[in-house]
């Protein structure tokens, strides 16, 4: 593990095996450990880089996590890739990682040259402004089961866990998102002790979900070149499943796979299938 100087952050990260350079970009509440089973296995064949976010364990900065925005992250992740020299890189990013490597891949084409987005938690293919009555009651008319599923998990899930990690109450507030990304009570549990410590570790980078993200919608999904692989887990809540479908659809050079028995953390739940889906499509690049 080393250490990068990025904004005011010494960022940790992983760069192991050689060739061709993947580099994986995880979610919340997750670090630069959420993809050990990736790292292990691409690192055989290619270049695998793994790096924490922003306020992710274990980087040290100072601040609130307001300023860890999609817009940031993705500064950050270009810095990341001129310091370590990579040239364009085969992205893989995970929920709000998604979002920010899809955010990337738009704006800098020049340095994707394939883009693997996992459950990405793109929320405004469904709704630009999740405050606006006017557009929930579009997503309702058009997409009723969406709709609740979006509404569910923004006042089971969503709103509790940032009221919890205001509180301070911060394994209630992972625990809270967990369910409702996982679409199950008692999520956190199921998980091996490892990824429950981390998760635990990275209670904090839940408040990136308080930031103002981006509008992203299908006009800018079409401006992704890239080929590019959606994965959504076949069990994973409605809206996410949803948001998957949608960025499938408006990118021109897509595909897109529901991987069975996963459900938020496919990579982490079913990380061999994972891993050759991904190889498999990477290997296929003409």
């Amino acid at each position: 593990m080393a250490t990068l100087e990025i904004e005011g952050s010494s960022i940790y990260y992983v760069d192991e095996g050689s060739g061709r350079p993947t580099v994986f970009l995880h979610g919340i509440p997750t670090d630069f450990r959420a993809w050990d089973a990736q790292v292990r296995v691409f690192s055989k064949s290619r270049r695998a880089i793994s790096y924490s976010r922003r306020y992710a364990s274990p980087n040290v900065r100072e601040g609130d996590v307001s300023d860890s925005t999609v817009q940031n992250n993705a500064g950050d992740l270009k810095t990341l890739v001129a310091k370590l020299g990579t040239g364009a890189v085969d992205l893989v990013g995970h929920s709000y990682g998604g979002f920010v490597a899809a955010y990337f891949a738009a704006n800098e084409p020049e340095l994707v040259r394939s883009l693997v987005l996992v459950e990405p938690a793109v929320s405004t293919m469904l709704v630009k402004n999740p405050n606006n009555p006017v557009e929930l009651l579009t997503l309702l008319l058009g997409s009723p089961s969406v709709a609740s599923s979006v509404s569910g998990f923004r006042s089971k899930a969503l709103n509790p866990a940032l009221k919890a990690l205001g509180e301070g109450k911060l394994e209630t507030s992972v625990e809270l998102l967990s369910d409702g990304i996982q679409g199950e009570p008692g999520s956190l549990k199921r998980f091996p002790e490892g990824v429950r410590s981390m998760m635990k570790e990275n209670a904090k980078t839940i408040g990136e979900l308080r930031t103002v993200f981006p509008v992203f919608v299908r006009s800018d999904c079409a401006r992704i070149r890239c080929r590019t692989l959606v994965i959504n887990g076949e069990q994973s809540p409605l809206w996410l499943r949803a948001i998957g479908d949608r960025m499938a659809s408006s990118i021109p050079r897509s595909s897109k796979v529901n991987l069975a028995g996963a459900r938020h953390f496919p990579h982490i739940e079913k990380a061999g299938e994972f891993n050759t889906c991904v190889l498999d499509f990477l290997s296929k690049e003409s």
